[in-house]
């Protein structure tokens, strides 16, 4: 072992070879070998000296002397010692004593080199006998100065290394995968192992980390270094560890190192505890979970507040509600207990689907199951401060909410109020265990502080809208027609004034208006009430059997007149004639009807005798006559005569006000018809038939109430019993602006006429060129 003079770092010296001791000894000869030995050992690229017993040089060879920066000869009897620097001379000197006792040992040494520089030498000493005399040391000298300097620098590397090793604040280890042994492990892992270096290194991880005594793999738990290994790249992966009683999770990332033969020989494993990183991830994974939830709740709210009046009745709101609270919260299952409007019993809201109704009357079976529905009735209608109820409140709940409870194992319920009065109660009950946080309770808070003063309207329109059966009052029925609005009045006007007259009377209105009630009507108010009413539909026959069934006709006049036949005019002698459907009749027969309407003359079809008919003549119409005259296809000589007082029968779109009165009407009819006793309309029912537009008119809602007491079983008409088309229409989206709603109502009379443009601008009232801008301006089209 050589010592370094500069250090105190032990320098293993490679020993001196039997080779080098024999080729010294024999260097003792040297004056005497043969030249080319000599040239062999000046050749030799380390030193070679002979120094006597007092440590002078007797021979050096010529490397060492041309390093030293002399010639052989001019070095011979100088001290080696004064080529030693750096207090070099003592460690010498104490190798050469060692060397005469025996001993024989390297020294590291400094040498003044020719170019003035100071070279690290590995300096071998044996002694020099003869015939068992001392005679002096035979030294060999290496030059070790660039094996010194990688020592240095690897030094420095080392610490280097560990520097930076050991400054990284995640835990790190290097582990051999095949026997999983830690190689290297920084401050930091020791630390955390609460362990020292020396335990830790060479030691298997799995001992270290968990005090196992099997690896992870053999005991089924994931371990990252094998993976590492087999799958030669890297892994990324993360452990649950407990430490000092706390659990902490680690985020391990496995590094390969490869060797030569591409083969993992190591894994480099970093170890940094993510716990609070995760618990910040999580937090604040919920609360961006809850802040869209949030701004969810604000838009659901935002849009009750623009559509909650687009449900006209009860059971439409709070299915709509239903639907909204649903899509919220799917894990529960919302409930409405809404109070009558004379807080006597709780709404069942039949007209609901079962996903609203369901839940509501199992709860309401059980409750009377126990005898305990009433009590929950009182308990709401004297209610007069709102407060949360909940699951949790076990203790101080009463009976009642026990039972819920033990339909819903968690759920909350909220008093609807309205300037202090009780509405009834919402709970949301779920089948698993449900927590709700403030903001969510908010949001019920907003939501029907939003809708409970409409909720309030829509369950007394629901509980009170029920028609009375009791007779119509006067002033809102004239004969058989209905209707107490202002445009039926001045039809009633109307019919009394021209009732007192013979004249001629001209009835327009859209078809199902009761045009032929309206003419009936007159007849009876009449001074000819007494004497026949007869009907002739003119548009039911073709031309030669009209004028036949109007007129009469002689036997034999055509074929098949096997006898003679009295028309419309001799039946109707001292009463009145209606003709239906005046728009249609046929030319030739127009100029008969004006003749009978200038001299109240006639002669039979195949007769030539004249007869003479006291008649009174009402014509009614769907078309428009004077534009019939306009193009030719009615005389307009006739039309004057016709138009001498025209009535002009609203549409039942006009004066939806009489709807629930005619409802009533046909509801009584119709009772008597099935022997049924049907009390009233459901407020959504007739909230449905007072939207519809009924372009079937009086006629159109007549077929309709019959088919709903049909279908009706109980004592109201509600929603479901209805024809299906009042239905769809009213699923229908319902127009968002006032320019939609023109574009809707244009389009729909544009359909009603045919599309015929001068008919639908003068039910629209509105000039030809204004329509023809409007539909421009919707882009309306036919096809449309």
């Amino acid at each position: 072992m050589a010592r370094d003079p500069q250090s105190s770092t032990n320098f293993l010296a490679p020993p001196v070879s039997p080779e080098h001791v024999s080729r010294a000894f024999s260097l003792e000869s040297c004056r005497t070998t043969p030249k080319c030995f000599r040239t062999i050992i000046d050749l030799a690229q380390e030193g070679i000296v002979l120094l006597d017993e007092a440590v002078c040089i007797t021979f050096i060879n010529k490397w060492l002397a041309d390093m030293l920066g002399s010639d052989p000869e001019e070095l011979q009897g100088r001290s080696f010692l004064d080529f030693v620097e750096n207090g070099g001379a003592e460690i010498l000197t104490a190798q050469l004593e060692q060397c005469r006792q025996g001993r024989t040992e390297a020294a590291v040494l400094n040498l003044h080199w020719r170019d003035g520089s100071s070279r690290v030498v590995l300096v071998s000493v044996v002694p020099r006998e003869e015939t068992g005399v001392f005679q002096g040391y035979l030294v060999a000298v290496t030059d070790i100065t660039r094996l010194k300097d990688l020592e240095s620098e690897l030094r420095r590397a080392k610490e280097f290394r560990d520097t930076v090793f050991n400054s990284i604040t995640d835990n790190l280890i290097v582990i051999e995968p095949k026997s999983c042994r830690v190689v290297l492990a920084n401050d930091s892992f020791v630390r955390w192992m609460g362990q020292e270096h020396d335990t830790v290194i060479n030691r298997r991880c799995f001992e270290v980390m968990h005090s196992k005594e099997a690896p992870c793999q053999e005991e089924g738990y994931f371990c990252p270094v094998k993976e590492t290994a087999r799958l030669k790249r890297p892994v990324l992966a993360d452990k649950a560890f407990s430490s000092k009683g706390k659990d902490h999770i680690y985020q391990i990332a496995a590094y390969p190192h490869f060797d030569g033969k591409g083969d993992v020989d190591l894994v480099i494993c970093l170890e940094r505890d993510v716990t609070d990183r995760r618990r910040m991830e999580e937090s604040l994974a919920f609360r961006s979970q809850e802040l869209q939830k949030t701004q969810h709740q604000m838009e659901k709210l935002s849009e009750i507040a623009r559509e909650r009046s687009n449900r006209r009745s009860l059971p439409e709101l709070v299915q709509y509600l239903h639907d909204i609270l649903s899509e919220l919260f799917p894990q529960a299952d919302p409930l409405f207990l809404l109070l009558d409007a004379d807080k006597n019993r709780l709404l069942l809201l039949e007209e609901c689907s079962d996903l609203v109704t369901g839940p509501l009357k199992r709860l309401v079976r059980r409750l009377e199951k126990v005898g305990l529905l009433d009590e929950l009735v009182n308990y709401f209608s004297h209610l007069k401060e709102p407060h949360l109820v909940t699951y949790a409140d076990r203790g101080t709940m009463a009976p009642y909410f026990k039972v819920i409870s033990r339909i819903y194992p968690s759920w909350f319920g909220l008093p609807l109020f309205i300037q202090q009065h009780c509405l009834g109660f919402f709970l949301l009950g779920s089948h698993l265990p449900q927590g709700y946080s403030r903001e969510e309770l908010n949001f019920f808070h907003a939501l029907f502080g939003q809708v409970a003063c409409y909720l309030r309207y829509l369950v007394r329109q629901e509980t009170s809208f029920a028609l009375s059966p009791a007779p119509v009052p006067e002033k809102i029925q004239f004969g058989d027609i209905i209707g107490q609005s202002k445009k039926m009045h001045e039809i009633y006007e109307l019919i009394d004034l021209v009732s007192r007259t013979d004249a001629t009377v001209l009835i327009m209105g859209e078809n199902g208006t009761g045009k032929e009630l309206v003419a009936r009507t007159i007849h009876h108010q009449s001074k000819r009430s007494r004497g026949p009413f007869v009907v002739a539909n003119c548009s039911a026959y073709s031309p030669t059997l009209l004028e036949s069934e109007l007129f009469g006709h002689e036997k034999g006049a055509f074929t098949g007149a096997i006898r003679r036949k009295k028309g419309r005019f001799e039946l109707a002698q001292g009463g009145t004639l209606f003709l239906d459907e005046i728009g249609d009749i046929p030319p030739a027969t127009q100029v008969l009807l004006l003749r009978f309407l200038q001299d109240h003359c006639f002669e039979r079809v195949g007769g030539e005798a004249t007869i003479e008919s006291n008649v009174r003549v009402l014509a009614a119409t769907n078309k428009d006559l004077y534009r019939a005259v306009q193009e030719g296809r009615f005389r307009d000589d006739l039309y004057y005569r016709l138009n001498v007082i025209t009535i002009n029968l609203p549409a039942l779109r006009e004066r939806k006000e009489d709807i629930p009165l005619l409802c009533q009407h046909f509801l009584e009819k119709y009772n008597l018809k099935e022997n049924k006793r049907i009390a009233r309309f459901s407020a959504d029912a007739m909230q449905t038939l007072m939207d519809f537009d009924w372009p079937g008119n009086v006629r159109q809602l007549e077929n309709a109430v019959s088919h709903a007491v049909i279908l009706a079983q109980g004592e109201d008409i509600r929603r479901r019993h209805l024809p299906r088309f009042l239905k769809e229409a009213g699923d229908e989206a319902r127009p968002t602006s006032l320019a939609e709603t023109e574009r809707l109502l244009i389009l729909r009379v544009l359909k009603e006429v045919g599309w015929n443009k001068h008919e639908a601008a003068r039910r629209l009232r509105v000039s030809r060129s204004t329509l023809y801008s409007k539909i421009r301006r919707y882009d309306l089209g036919q096809a449309k």
